[in-house]
């Protein structure tokens, strides 16, 4: 059997970031345009003076092109958050996998501060893959352990830090995750690895 060179390993790491990065871009570009459709839209039809609206015999409002429109723009930032938050998950599981392809850690005991040491001795590691970490468990697990650690961190990834209402109530908070965010991820995952030279 004849080993790879590590050159190959890099260029086959890094190609499947760029991968990452270019769906990502098409899928924001697409959303982005739906997104300007939807409020032209809206916009076009706010600015005819059309009133549409139909009420039933209680006065309650049944139908509304007005309202219809606008829900229309809503949902389309709706999927750009999830977009979003589906990118950086992705991102951060190629590195776990990629790293327990590396490391031969294939087993639940090998989480990921043991992935991440091993990793480490093999390849260069982002200071900022404990922090996406964090935020990939935030993002997929609604991690009530991880959340407070990742506030520590970087507060910018929250429209609100995690809180509680009263002190026995749940832990809660609101996430705040726009298109740098997702870049910064994607970058954070090229560089926890192996680099072509």
């Amino acid at each position: 059997m004849v080993l790879l060179p590590d050159s190959f390993h890099a260029f086959a790491y890094q190609s499947g970031v760029d991968s990452i990065r270019d769906a990502f871009q098409a899928s924001i570009t697409t959303l982005r345009e739906a997104e300007r459709k939807a409020g032209a839209e809206y916009l076009n039809y706010m600015q005819s003076g059309e009133d549409d609206d139909e009420y039933d015999e209680d006065g309650c409002l049944t139908h509304s092109t007005l309202h219809s429109l606008a829900h229309a723009e809503i949902q389309v930032g709706y999927a750009a958050r999830e977009v979003r938050k589906a990118f950086i998950t992705s991102a951060f599981h190629y590195w776990e996998r990629s790293a327990r392809s590396w490391t031969g850690m294939f087993e639940p005991k090998h989480g990921f501060d043991v992935l991440l040491e091993a990793s480490a001795e093999k390849h260069p590691i982002s200071p900022d893959l404990v922090m996406l970490n964090h935020l990939n468990n935030v993002l997929k697990h609604h991690s009530i352990r991880s959340a407070p650690k990742l506030a520590d961190i970087r507060t910018d990834h929250f429209y609100r830090p995690p809180y509680r209402d009263t002190p026995d109530g749940p832990l809660m908070w609101t996430m705040r995750i726009n298109t740098g965010h997702v870049e910064e991820a994607i970058e954070i995952v090229r560089a926890s690895g192996p680099q072509v030279s």
